[in-house]
């Protein structure tokens, strides 16, 4: 009688590196059509309150069961790291990027919100935690304010400059928000589906509450607007996306995945002008490219890849 064949070594490697592969750029993807779905949003029928109120209601229900057995706040979490954290990558988080897409295109924002966030992230570290960034990274962060540089000084041919500029100073103070909560996630020790349940619950409660003074749209909303709403700020973004993003991280490690992530700007760029119209041109593919390479290079991944 013949035994069953056991897959060797190397080809369960070779498949976990393939699935890893594949929920990297899924999870890139999603975070791209986030960014594109808010866009469309807060320029037609929503407000930046309806898309927290529909990114935030399907993780506070689907993840209720870890919410309802841990608790509504995790033991032994402080409150300063626990409101960096909601606020940075939930609630406040969320309430400003919407708006600043109202001003700014999808293409800008994709590009502009990582890039800024990594400089952030970098200050933060050596000005807070005292830590010390090689020479190469600091070329990273050098690519990429030369990026963002070029980025901002292309004004959309289609929008109003002073709204551009205001939706600009928006996203700089999304990306400190969203830097301050990645540095309060790595320090609390909470697991990323922990903490999605923990920022889900209180970003909707949040969202709730603030709904119940400033009205929603959402009861006016055509049903065919809202389930594409639902599902790809609910179920994609709150759900899919973090749990691909965790899988992606498992398999092919978080220097791959963050390699990945620096497609973002990318996929937003691209989507932007294909799907919604935006203007696109040479300065944009400049400082997109260089945004991407500038992340790569400063988080480490491309130095890493390429031993490889």
């Amino acid at each position: 009688m013949s035994r069953p064949s056991v897959p060797s070594a190397p080809s369960v490697l070779a498949e976990n590196r393939i699935l890893g592969t594949l929920c990297a750029l899924l999870t890139v993807t999603i975070w791209a059509s986030w960014i594109i779905a808010t866009r469309y949003a807060v320029t037609t029928r929503f407000s930046a309150v309806d898309i927290g109120l529909i990114r935030f209601v399907v993780p506070f229900v689907v993840l209720s069961p870890i919410w309802l057995k841990r608790g509504i706040w995790p033991q032994g979490l402080p409150i300063g790291m626990g409101l960096m954290i909601a606020g940075g990558s939930g609630v406040t988080y969320s309430l400003v990027v919407a708006t600043a897409l109202k001003f700014a295109p999808a293409s800008h924002v994709g590009t502009l919100l990582p890039g800024v966030m990594s400089i952030w992230a970098v200050l933060i570290g050596v000005a807070v935690f005292g830590e010390k960034p090689g020479v190469i990274r600091w070329f990273g962060y050098g690519v990429i304010a030369v990026g963002i540089v070029i980025l901002t000084a292309l004004q959309p041919g289609d929008a109003d400059q002073a709204s551009v500029i205001v939706g600009y100073a928006l996203l700089v103070g999304a990306a400190l928000m969203w830097a301050c909560y990645t540095h309060a996630l790595r320090r609390s020790g909470l697991p990323a589906i922990d903490a999605a349940a923990f920022t889900g619950f209180w970003s909707f409660i949040c969202f709730a509450v603030i709904a119940l003074f400033t009205g929603t749209n959402i009861a006016d909303a055509p049903l065919n607007d809202l389930l594409v709403q639902v599902v790809f700020q609910g179920v994609l973004s709150g759900v899919v996306a973090v749990v691909t993003y965790g899988v992606a991280v498992r398999n092919i490690g978080s220097t791959g995945a963050a390699a990945f992530g620096a497609l973002t700007p990318a996929f937003s760029a691209l989507g932007g002008v294909f799907l919604l119209g935006e203007t696109g041109g040479i300065s944009l593919i400049l400082a997109v490219a260089l945004v991407i390479v500038g992340v790569m290079v400063a988080s480490g991944a491309a130095a890493k890849l390429l031993r490889r």
